[in-house]
């Protein structure tokens, strides 16, 4: 199975994990390993052919060796932990999607054919939130994809951008976003001071402007999914306004609701929050230069097989940072993020196999000929209709105190060489007091 649409799913292969790189970081830290490999080439020929003895004691490797461990130990943590609170947070707004799409289709009064197609169209805005939440988080702002177009034709535009890349307040802000801009007097006149006072030229005050002012989330051209969340917040306000259900199922709903904007801000707490920039360059420089200084250390005692060496260190140690950066922002649509085209493609199919059939009525599946209540009795519960709930009692009472059996073999398939094995029978004696089947006044034979 090919990977498709970013998932990042086991894909099987005939190729064991060690030779594989679909899904590694070897294609992009092959260069770095490359480098390092003739770096150390030419370590080792300055030492064959000059007079520089490199006779430096293993300490520096040690302990260098052992801060850089630790670090990448925590980086490697710190971005999984990122990883699976993404997947976590995506499993509970698919909780409240498949509780919510529940409540509507089936605890929502329906009378007549606009109650249906409120219904649907509410559960379709369902759909559309996974979709444009993946959207959003890997930071693809517009209303046009093919996934979700035909899910939001219905919807007003709040605003339409006109590219897909974050805004920095560029000529195509749309008006309602440049005005928020023109509507901060004070804060103008608070930079356009700092500009004249303690800096020169007008570049360098916009930038200042910029990085203190506004917060990267302020840029951001649209948010669909708070925008679907009013739309499905009215719905739910006109069921209750209407009385087309119950005060408790409009609770579970609501509390659904909520429950998917709570996931949307975990999702923006981990794109909007990256590992801090101070840690991260420390970390990089704490490996290349225990990498850099490796050569010198093992150069006296290992001569040319240092090299090699010295790549694998490299190729170790630079695949755990490349990796920790792969995973740091798991929304991306690479070969290691969550899968989220796979996910909304799962809640989609659940919604629409749900939703393809009228709400399930009660008494078309309990009072059905196919639904035998009673294990031990060949009667149906369209058949237990006809007798009394004294004489249905009585029956259940002996269906209780028969002898249970236990069959442990599988299907023919899945047996040993396709035998089924002996079942085994358990005895379960009556209790103390209640009547066993010799002595039950009401005999089924007799009920056939």
């Amino acid at each position: 199975m090919a990977k498709k649409y970013g998932t990042t799913a086991f894909v099987r292969s005939k190729w064991p994990l060690m030779l594989r790189l679909k899904g590694t970081v070897i294609l992009t830290i092959w260069w770095q390993v490359l480098l390092m490999g003739i770096y150390s080439a030419a370590v080792a020929l300055i030492n064959e052919y000059t007079a520089w003895e490199m006779n430096y004691s293993l300490s520096l490797v040690s302990v260098m060796g052992m801060v850089v461990s630790l670090l990448l130990v925590f980086r490697t943590n710190t971005a999984y932990d990122r990883y699976w609170e993404g997947r976590r947070l995506w499993s509970q707004m698919t909780l409240s999607i498949r509780n919510l799409t529940r409540a509507i289709w089936v605890c929502v009064a329906e009378t007549e054919t606009r109650d249906l197609l409120e219904k649907k169209s509410a559960i379709n805005l369902l759909v559309a939130f996974a979709f444009s939440t993946k959207h959003y988080l890997r930071e693809e702002y517009g209303y046009n994809y093919d996934d979700m177009a035909d899910l939001l034709n219905n919807i007003p535009k709040y605003s339409i951008p006109t590219s897909t890349e974050p805004m920095d307040w560029r000529t195509d802000v749309p008006a309602a976003l440049d005005g928020l801009h023109q509507q901060q007097p004070n804060l103008a006149s608070f930079l356009s001071d700092r500009s004249r006072h303690s800096m020169s030229g007008s570049g360098r005050a916009r930038r200042a402007a910029k990085s203190q002012a506004l917060a990267f989330d302020f840029l951001t051209p649209t948010n669909i999914p708070v925008e679907l969340s009013y739309y499905i917040g009215s719905y739910i306000k006109a069921c209750s306004t209407k009385q087309m259900v119950d005060p408790g199922t409009l609770t579970v709903m609501n509390n659904a609701l909520v429950s998917m904007i709570d996931c949307l801000t975990g999702f923006e707490r981990i794109l909007r929050t990256p590992i801090p920039l101070a840690y991260s360059i420390h970390l990089h420089h704490a490996t290349w230069i225990y990498l850099l200084a490796l050569p010198f250390q093992l150069v006296s005692s290992l001569k040319y097989l240092m090299i090699p060496a010295v790549m694998l260190a490299s190729f170790t140690l630079l695949g755990i940072l490349g990796i920790g950066y792969e995973i740091e922002n798991p929304f991306n649509d690479d070969y290691n993020d969550l899968p989220l085209d796979d996910f909304c493609k799962v809640i989609q199919a659940e919604v629409n196999t749900m939703v393809a059939n009228r709400a399930p009525v009660p008494a078309d599946w309990i009072f059905s000929d196919n639904n035998y209540p009673l294990s031990g009795s060949h009667l149906s519960a369209k058949q237990l209709l006809d007798l009394s709930l004294e004489e249905v009692h009585q029956l259940m009472e002996q269906d209780g105190n028969k002898p249970v059996a236990v069959n442990y073999s599988r299907p023919v398939q899945g047996n040993i060489q396709g035998q089924e094995l002996p079942a085994v029978t358990i005895e379960i004696p009556a209790e103390a007091g209640a009547p066993g089947p010799s002595t039950n006044p009401l005999n089924e034979k007799q009920l056939k």
